[in-house]
């Protein structure tokens, strides 16, 4: 069964896994397609930025995060990055 669950610091690599192929095709995300590991993933778990897995027996498929769309009172809208 597909959980979705919180991103946790032991599914970095799972999740560069995801990342390299998309940084490096260059066309999702506004990012330099050399970006290294700890670069994107840095880029990809920060602060403000609450991080999803997707998971199936203790594998994971797939990831995304939602952020706050704007600050004070357009805060309650999201973004997502897949």
């Amino acid at each position: 069964m597909l959980a979705i669950r919180l991103a946790l610091e032991r599914d970095a690599d799972a999740v560069w896994g995801i990342l390299e192929p998309v940084i490096r095709a260059g066309e999702t995300y506004a990012l330099s397609q050399d970006l290294k590991r700890d670069q994107a993933l840095e880029y990809w778990t920060s602060e403000e930025k609450e991080v999803f897995v997707a998971e199936e027996e203790g594998v994971v498929l797939g990831t995304y995060y939602l952020r706050a769309n704007q600050h004070g009172g357009g805060a309650m809208w999201r973004t997502a990055g897949m």
